[in-house]
């Protein structure tokens, strides 16, 4: 599997980096800013993975469409308006 990356900024003082495979999965790679659990589900043909992280570690998402992007955006703790700036960078 290959990957690009589509989509490089900063929010809330945070870098932003997501990477898409050549099978249309996405992975976000940030730093988190809360301590967080991370999540891993799957709903149908929606997959979402955070993994766990405490406050200032690297932390990698991977989703398996763009509905789930934003969904997994938002799992990092990120506002309604750094979700949309990094949706509409993505394209």
């Amino acid at each position: 599997m290959s990957w690009k990356t589509v989509y490089e900024g900063q929010h809330e003082g945070r870098g932003v980096t997501v990477r898409e495979s050549n099978d249309g999965t996405f992975k976000v790679l940030t730093r988190q800013n809360f301590h967080d659990e991370g999540i891993a589900y799957q709903d149908g043909h929606r997959f979402v993975h955070v993994t766990p992280a405490s406050v200032g570690e690297q932390v990698e998402s991977e989703v398996n469409s763009r509905d789930s992007l934003e969904e997994a955006l938002k799992e990092l703790h990120f506002s309604s308006d750094s979700v949309a700036g990094i949706l509409k960078g993505v394209g």
